[in-house]
């Protein structure tokens, strides 16, 4: 296989490295995969970060298994907890006029970089929200068009230098001689959703198992970053606490939850035929939720059990909403929120987390045969921006020129 990379994914739970490349029809071909549970981060802070070397060696040992071949370079999302993005308006002039050049690009984006030499951070993405012309028309694609000068909103993703050296260390004594750094929600965004619908502006929030990124972002970058510490584990916890159930069993009632069950809902009259049988979720009657633990079927109550975990969601809601009101980027009021990420997939939680911000809501995932999972969508997010390569600022394969290409050649 031509062009075959390796990516690693933070999860705040898991670390994930797939090895693969461009299969038929532009899809992605894995070789390899690896997967280790690890004590994960929550905001800025490693759980576990003696632990963090030993579980990098074994997921990147268990990817090079799979795939049978050596790691020499890794490309490595890193998470929103660990990265601040920066949107900066930049202006150069061209000086008479004449086609806009990749090169005028360039000296756009090193115009609008103030972050370079900063001993704290460094810039792993810079992307292209829009650019505007003589004329100030808002466009993606300024290479080949004519005028005096070229502006943009250029988005800027710099990343904690801490998060790099103890990463770098980590990989480095697992084995791998090189390492490229990249920001994960980014890939996830630029992954799945299409031009069309990142032209209008998207909003994605990643639910992991402590913390959730939400981004907001147009064109290729990201308009609005934020992260807030609510994930997955909360609703664990909660059922844990108030039904006195130990993490296992409250993990399994989790996978059965359906928060559009309403045990005390009652079909008017002529809804139905009530010789038929059900056949809208809304009829089910399901007063408990039934499943086996230790050999043993225990019951818990339906409406108990969907209060719980409503008010941790309505949490969630209360720090989307509070995000979206502090935020300064002027979105569009019909932008949908979508949901990716393991935390949060649960049924019927779209629709009542939609009525709480009173904005629509979705859960997006991957498309790909095999790997249609939420929690998959930062990792394969990762390995198809480095295969496209949608890096203009970073590496090799990053240059602008190729997102370019790609751009025109859907057009």
């Amino acid at each position: 296989m031509k062009d075959c990379v390796a990516i690693m994914d933070f999860g705040t739970s898991r670390i994930t490295v797939l090895i693969g490349g461009r299969g038929i029809n532009d899809t992605i071909a894995m070789e390899g995969i690896g997967i280790c549970e690890y004590g994960g981060f929550s905001g800025e802070q490693w759980l576990e970060p003696d632990r963090l070397a030993a579980a990098v060696e074994q997921v990147i040992s268990r990817a090079e298994s799979s795939a049978r071949k050596k790691i020499n370079k890794l490309y490595i999302g890193v998470p929103g907890q660990f990265c601040i993005t920066e949107v900066n308006s930049v202006t150069i002039s061209l000086g008479r006029k004449r086609r806009v050049l990749e090169s005028d690009v360039d000296a756009l984006y090193a115009q609008g970089n103030y972050y370079a030499g900063d001993p704290s951070c460094t810039v792993i993405n810079i992307q292209p929200i829009y650019y505007t012309l003589d004329d100030d028309r808002k466009l993606i694609v300024p290479v080949g068009m004519s005028s005096t000068r070229l502006s943009g909103s250029i988005s800027y993703t710099l990343c904690d230098n801490k998060f790099i050296s103890l990463v770098d260390a980590a990989v480095r004594g697992a084995g791998v001689a090189e390492t490229e750094y990249v920001f994960a929600p980014l890939a996830e965004m630029l992954f799945l959703f299409d031009e069309y619908k990142r032209d209008k502006t998207v909003m994605l929030a990643d639910v992991g198992a402590y913390d959730t990124t939400l981004i907001i972002g147009r064109g290729d970058g990201v308009c609005a970053q934020f992260d807030f510490p609510w994930g997955g584990e909360r609703i664990t916890l909660a059922l844990m606490n108030e039904l006195g159930i130990d993490k296992d069993t409250a993990k399994l009632l989790k996978h059965k939850l359906n928060l559009s069950l309403d045990p005390e809902y009652i079909p008017p009259k002529g809804d139905r035929d009530p010789d038929e049988p059900p056949s809208d979720e809304r009829f089910i009657i399901c007063s408990d939720y039934n499943m086996q633990v230790n050999n043993e079927m225990v019951t818990f109550p339906v409406g108990k059990v969907n209060d719980i975990v409503r008010e941790e969601i309505a949490l969630f809601a209360m720090f989307v909403e509070k995000a979206l009101k502090s935020c300064d980027y002027d979105y569009p009021d019909f932008t949908a929120l979508s949901i990716t990420g393991g935390g949060l997939n649960i049924r019927g939680a779209t629709e009542y987390i939609s009525d709480i911000i009173g904005r629509d809501v979705e859960f997006v995932k991957p498309t790909l045969p095999i790997f249609e999972n939420p929690q998959m969508s930062a990792a394969l997010g990762l390995i198809d921006m480095v295969l496209v390569g949608e890096m203009p600022y970073t590496g090799l394969i990053g240059k602008f020129r190729r997102w370019i290409n790609k751009r025109r050649t859907t057009k």
